[in-house]
């Protein structure tokens, strides 16, 4: 449909997927189930026939990721590709974003997608993504779609449901990231929804909201924006995500269910839900392995001479990329990120 633009988000570092992921090649842009294309690829995929074609869709990334980009969407009108100098959270992207689209093709529906997610049914994620546009024109609120919960979640934010309405539901509230106790209320409520951080409304909605709730964002912005200066400034605009800035604080939230397979990939233990289990549940990506009395381990190798032998071992992750392999229990998987600041690392491997 013509009268929508997509904005997909591809400026993530993905940390959590080290040392596969990198500073230089973020997961966004790697073939990890070994599909034959990247999860920025396969959004792309997923999301075109929503907006009719390639002019209805924005990419927004790091500086130092245009040209993978470029490389990997090379089909993209280049104005198209909007760079953010540094990263500023979502909100400032958001935000960018939803003015240029403004300028470009009027007061138009918006949608914004995570390029790093995956999901099991494209077109059942389509089907919902319809409804949300429907109800974010019907209502001229903000939409956001919430996935129904298989486990007790502890690494996504959740969205509760309100009262009914038609096409979806209000948003009650939305809650972080919760401990294990909570996790589990919320999925024996069934009043829960994961929070997919994927969303829908009409850009001058979005641009009211933000000047209303985020002034000292879009003050700056609006500014440097009229006068084509926003590469010189955005990195003075404040870090701050579009859920903290607007949407736990705006009254017109709505939400739809989207039951369509969806997984953010947030780190290595989603290969166990994702692939696979071989004999002796050691699950393997890419390249070979010989596991003896080894139980419940992760092995992952990108090259396809190599071979892995996991003996006597059991709640592993083992990556190897290159020259580097990491070993750790997989327990400890949110503790990457501290590990990547350790400065040995950054002299040892690039």
């Amino acid at each position: 449909m013509n009268d929508a633009v997509a904005v997909v988000m591809a400026g993530g570092r993905g940390q959590r997927f080290w040392p596969l992921s990198t500073e230089t090649r973020p997961k966004q842009f790697l073939d990890l189930e070994r599909s034959g294309r990247s999860l920025l690829q396969t959004t792309i995929d997923r999301v075109t026939p929503l907006v009719g074609d390639l002019e209805h869709l924005l990419i927004a990334t790091a500086a130092g990721y245009a040209e993978l980009v470029r490389e990997q969407v090379p089909e993209l009108p280049p104005e198209n590709l909007l760079i953010e100098p540094v990263g500023r959270d979502s909100a400032p992207a958001i935000a960018l974003a939803a003015l240029e689209i403004r300028r470009r093709f009027g007061d138009v529906i918006m949608g914004v997608f995570s390029s790093d997610h995956r999901v099991a049914d494209p077109e059942r994620f389509r089907v919902s993504m319809r409804a949300a546009m429907a109800l974010s024109a019907e209502r001229r609120g903000l939409v956001t779609v919430g996935v129904p919960p298989t486990r007790a979640a502890t690494g996504y934010g959740y969205l509760e449901r309100g009262e009914p309405v038609q096409g979806g539901f209000r948003v009650a509230r939305f809650v972080e990231k919760p401990n294990r106790n909570r996790a589990e209320a919320y999925l024996a409520s069934g009043r829960y929804l994961w929070n997919a951080g994927i969303f829908v409304w009409s850009v001058d909605t979005i641009l009211s909201e933000l000047d209303r709730s985020a002034p000292e964002l879009m003050g700056p912005l609006r500014e440097a924006f009229a006068h084509g200066v926003v590469a010189e400034r955005f990195a003075s605009l404040p870090k701050v995500s579009i859920d903290y800035a607007v949407m736990e604080k705006a009254a017109a939230v709505y939400g739809v269910e989207g039951d369509f397979g969806w997984d953010d990939i947030g780190d290595w233990l989603a290969l166990e839900r994702l692939l696979p289990r071989d004999e002796g549940e050691v699950r393997v990506v890419l390249g070979r392995h010989a596991g003896h009395d080894a139980n419940g381990n992760i092995v992952y190798t990108e090259g396809d001479d190599d071979v892995l032998v996991a003996f006597g071992v059991e709640g592993l992750v083992i990556v190897k990329r290159g020259d580097t392999v990491l070993v750790f229990p997989k327990e400890r998987v949110a503790e990457i990120k501290t590990l990547l600041e350790d400065e040995r690392l950054r002299e040892l491997v690039p």
